[in-house]
């Protein structure tokens, strides 16, 4: 797979499947946006292909989630930006089946500590890379 991959639409939302608080956050998205955004987990076998196509170095990643056009990638705040412009600007009419699977989550983000790390560390990181 790479980023010309025709079985992806873009954009994509790449997020932590084996957290609570990101899954739950990917939900919310895929629901406000009705599909229109590909989600894909940062540990399925699906989104380590698909960053290794877009991230140069080995880089992962993991540390925030990433909104994904087919020329830039925008991590952290800046994605949340994105996610924002593109909420006004609806240029995909093709719908995505997302699909969300709670069990997978092990990290300890149900509780308000862990909902509140995750929230603060979206909101003071950002980082764009051009694909």
């Amino acid at each position: 797979m790479n980023k010309d991959d025709q079985s992806i639409k873009f954009p994509v939302l790449i997020y932590d499947n084996l957290c609570t608080s990101c899954t739950t956050y990917a939900k919310y998205v895929n629901r406000i946006y009705g599909g229109r955004i590909t989600m894909i987990g940062h540990y399925t076998q699906q989104g380590k292909s698909f960053k290794k196509s877009i991230f140069q170095n080995n880089y992962e990643g993991l540390e925030m989630s990433w909104f994904v056009t087919k020329t830039r990638a925008f991590g952290g705040r800046e994605g949340l930006k994105q996610l924002i412009k593109y909420f006004f600007v609806r240029k995909n009419n093709e719908y995505n089946k997302n699909t969300f699977d709670l069990n997978e989550c092990t990290t300890d983000c149900k509780t308000v500590k862990g909902v509140m790390i995750r929230s603060c560390s979206i909101l003071t990181s950002g980082v764009v890379i051009d694909i």
